[in-house]
């Protein structure tokens, strides 16, 4: 078999050729439709490579948007997450003043019912000791608050002022060991002492005759006796009543109606009728 060239072409000879082909080529395209067909069908032939040679790049960009899409949605997520805890402690605090605003209608609603004049003060402390039960108010001695003054809530007697300054104010909550009050049943009128029991929940009746007519249930407000405190008041709802065989008084106990384990704001009670200062802050009464 015979070869077709002898010697291999010379490169700028063949650089030439290709020229001229490329320049015929150019020129007919532009003149007529007569290489259309051509350039189809190489384009047909040749998507296929050139799908092929744009697969890595397409495949890194697609890897790209993938994780930059994951970026974008934990980010996203993030932001969400923190306006939902946001959102809720909005909520939190909405419904926390709600329930304030509430307790304090109930305070200006029993405030109306009064005929004394009062004045709300809100706590701004609790005593660290178990057995001393104190609370601090926001109202002193520039607001007219004065040793002796009783405090009140909307359910009940809450206690008594015993330290006034300035600004500040120190209560005797009436379930102190030091604290008691001259109270009266309002079913019977039995005249009786209710003490506290260093118990946040819980008062104590001192000398119940066994001849008192007494019965769980029966609701104990204050006397007026001793003008410690004007009287009407509630203290407290008879919690149980035991008569031991043979004894001359009977134990009973008695639950405040005041609402002393969850007090942040009181009434400060003025009534003209009783004096303003005390001179004996450590007993809350006596005994009338």
């Amino acid at each position: 078999m015979k070869q077709l060239f002898l010697e291999r072409s010379n490169p700028r000879n063949q650089a030439v050729v290709l020229f001229i082909v490329s320049l015929l080529l150019f020129v007919i395209d532009g003149k007529s439709d007569a290489l259309d067909p051509v350039r189809q069908s190489t384009g047909l032939v040749l998507e296929p490579v050139y799908w092929l040679s744009t697969a890595p790049s397409r495949l890194i960009a697609g890897v790209s948007d993938i994780f930059e899409s994951r970026d974008v949605q934990r980010a996203t997520l993030r932001e969400r997450n923190q306006q939902i805890r946001l959102l809720q402690a909005g909520q939190l605090k909405m419904s926390a003043l709600e329930a304030e605003n509430a307790r304090l209608r109930s305070l200006l609603g029993s405030a109306s019912r009064m005929n004394e004049s009062v004045l709300i003060a809100e706590i701004k402390g609790l005593s660290p000791d178990p057995s001393a039960h104190h609370i601090t108010l926001d109202k002193g001695r520039d607001d007219g608050v004065f040793v002796g003054q009783p405090v009140i809530d909307a359910a009940g007697l809450v206690g008594q002022v015993v330290e006034a300054s300035s600004r500040l104010s120190k209560v005797l909550l009436v379930t102190d060991q030091n604290h008691a009050v001259p109270v009266l049943a309002v079913r019977t009128a039995a005249q009786l002492i209710a003490e506290g029991r260093g118990q946040r929940d819980m008062l104590s009746l001192r000398h119940v005759s066994a001849s008192l007519d007494l019965k769980v249930g029966d609701l104990l407000v204050t006397s007026g006796l001793g003008q410690r405190f004007p009287s009407g008041y509630p203290v407290g709802l008879i919690q149980s009543y035991h008569l031991p065989p043979g004894a001359a008084f009977a134990q009973v106990l008695v639950k405040p109606t005041s609402r002393l384990q969850t007090l942040d704001h009181v009434l400060l009670v003025f009534d003209e009728g009783l004096p303003a200062e005390r001179s004996d802050p450590d007993r809350t009464t006596t005994d009338g």
